[in-house]
């Protein structure tokens, strides 16, 4: 798909990844809603659209709330009449599995998976009404193509957008909507950052080192313009840069 032109909605654009991605979007000559639930976030990452000459426009999200993401999708069509890309990016890591209180691991569930699946179904439903087709991305994890030891929640959710995106691969030709996954290690967030200086430099050690998020960014781009890719998953790793899991074909 050719970017310029085109309107995207960028759920957590409000920082990070997001972020990252809104901004090449709109250098690229999209615009975009930029949905977070930080809304101060969301306004910083408009205004850095703006000054860079792009047209991004700020709306508050919790992609836990389907009136929201569907406000979200509806601010693309009553500003601009469109809406072509959706890259479902939020997402939020840090578990206790055997705590007394399962809020925090559940929460993990509704964010990294069932906001997923529940944005790229009003997507397509969206798309579909308009009859222009569209790319919807879905924010994986290495962690979803590998086990976690200490994260195994968050991998579940992150598996479970691998596969969810995978079963997806039909609506290209059916619909004309790519459905495609971004499976990027260890990036430099401040939701990583959350974690400290001194455990985010022990993790980058053991995985090679830490991705930023413009080189995340570049594969979401990627993933937009080639046409030829629907249910792919990438990986984005500091050794090998981008490259793509290997297809998983039905029986």
């Amino acid at each position: 798909m050719e970017i310029d032109g085109k309107v995207a909605v960028v759920t957590g654009g409000g920082s990070g990844i997001g972020r990252a991605t809104v901004l090449e979007l709109a250098r690229r000559g999209a615009r975009v809603i930029v949905a977070d639930i930080d809304e101060a976030g969301a306004r910083e990452t408009a205004d850095l659209a703006a000054k860079a000459g792009g047209m991004a426009i700020a709306r508050r999200c919790d992609v836990t709330l389907t009136e929201d993401l569907a406000g979200a999708m509806a601010c693309a069509y009553e500003h601009w009449g469109a809406l072509d890309i959706v890259f479902n990016n939020a997402g939020i890591a840090g578990e206790d599995l055997f705590a007394d209180d399962p809020g925090p691991w559940q929460r993990i569930i509704e964010i990294n998976l069932i906001a997923v699946i529940d944005g790229t179904r009003i997507a397509v439903r969206e798309m579909r009404r308009s009859g222009r087709g569209g790319v919807i991305i879905n924010t994986a994890s290495m962690g979803g193509l590998l086990p976690m030891p200490d994260s195994p929640v968050y991998a579940a959710s992150k598996a479970g957008v691998v596969n969810f995106t995978r079963s997806l691969a039909y609506l290209a030709e059916q619909d004309r909507i790519r459905v495609n996954a971004i499976c990027p290690t260890f990036t430099d967030t401040p939701l990583v950052r959350r974690a400290g200086d001194a455990r985010v430099e022990e993790v980058a050690k053991l995985v090679g080192g830490i991705l930023q998020p413009e080189d995340v960014a570049a594969g979401v781009i990627e993933l937009i313009e080639d046409d030829s890719r629907a249910g792919a998953i990438m990986r984005v790793t500091v050794r090998g840069g981008r490259d793509y899991a290997r297809e998983v074909r039905p029986y």
